[in-house]
């Protein structure tokens, strides 16, 4: 098996599990402060140890990495997280990892970073199928005006999160991936304590309740798991493979989420779940599968 599929793997692993360490600090914190308190800390160790933000917004790139920066952090949570207060989690779920490959599809091809082919689409569409097999059972939508603004903001998490990889991808032809996530992630942690300060009450006890077992745990891994190794290694694979073929996470951390859900919290594992697991599954394998090459004349 090639690195990066190694890779790949390992990416998609983790951000499985990040959906269940993000629950348990989004049980004890409002949410844009816990996002704010992520990017302070990844910001602060990727600073000390990387630095090199002077060569990694010259020669003109600043724009690019601010733009990209406040798409893939600031928006996307922002919207996602406010998207959450008002429908099911089953379905910020489904909607999310669905239009998630959608849209980097889409956008991949629109940029000229990718040519869009058969076997691609084709795999798109068994994981759409797959992802809405698994959440059939858990998502349910009430259709209402709070529900649909909601549901809208979700997927606008979704394309803000998808464009801004996308604009990302250029950047790692001149710079490291860990330079671009030192950047990207110090504009964010501003935007996302803007956010925080905006829109939320933030006190001491928000601070103590943070300081918990478990919140600091979730805190901990996602910030240590989900940004710096997960992230760098999805900047990894957009440079090599392209952001539709490196976005197909989405159809495998829904599994890892589904199995560690039924482990931990009991959650229902019956046959749709496991259909839909496997059809996700196959779908992945299928898009980032090596092309056979041509026998040589």
């Amino acid at each position: 098996m090639h690195l990066n599929h190694i890779l790949f793997l390992v990416m998609s692993a983790i951000w499985g599990v990040t959906w269940i360490s993000t629950k348990a600090g989004l049980n004890a914190v409002p949410p844009l402060f816990f996002g704010a308190v992520r990017y302070v800390l990844v910001s602060l160790v990727l600073v000390l140890v990387v630095g090199n933000l002077r060569r990694t917004f010259g020669s003109g790139r600043a724009g690019r990495v601010v733009l990209s920066s406040l798409l893939v952090i600031v928006a996307t949570y922002g919207f996602l997280y406010w998207g959450m207060v008002y429908v099911p989690s089953g379905v910020a779920g489904v909607v999310n990892m669905s239009m998630n490959p959608v849209f980097f599809f889409a956008l991949a091809i629109l940029f000229g970073q990718e040519q869009a082919t058969w076997r691609h689409a084709g795999a798109l569409v068994l994981g759409i199928a797959g992802l809405v097999m698994l959440f059939s059972s858990k998502a349910s939508f009430g259709g209402t005006e709070k529900e649909l603004w909601g549901a809208a903001s979700v997927v606008a998490a979704s394309l803000a999160y998808c464009l801004g990889s996308v604009l990302t991808r250029p950047l790692l032809k001149d710079v490291s991936t860990l330079d671009v996530t030192t950047a990207q992630s110090v504009v964010g942690m501003a935007g996302m304590i803007a956010l925080s300060l905006a829109f939320e009450p933030v006190s001491l006890d928000t601070f103590k309740a943070l300081l918990a077992p478990g919140p600091l745990a979730g805190l901990l891994f996602v910030v240590i798991g989900g940004t710096f190794i997960a992230y760098t290694i999805f900047l990894r694979l957009m440079r090599e493979w392209g952001a539709s073929k490196a976005g197909l996470y989405s159809f495998v951390s829904p599994v890892v989420a589904l199995i560690l859900g039924a482990w931990i919290y009991a959650e229902p594992l019956g046959w749709r779940e496991a259909a839909g697991a496997a059809l996700m599954l196959v779908a992945a394998a299928i898009a980032i599968a090596p092309r056979a090459e041509p026998p040589p004349a």
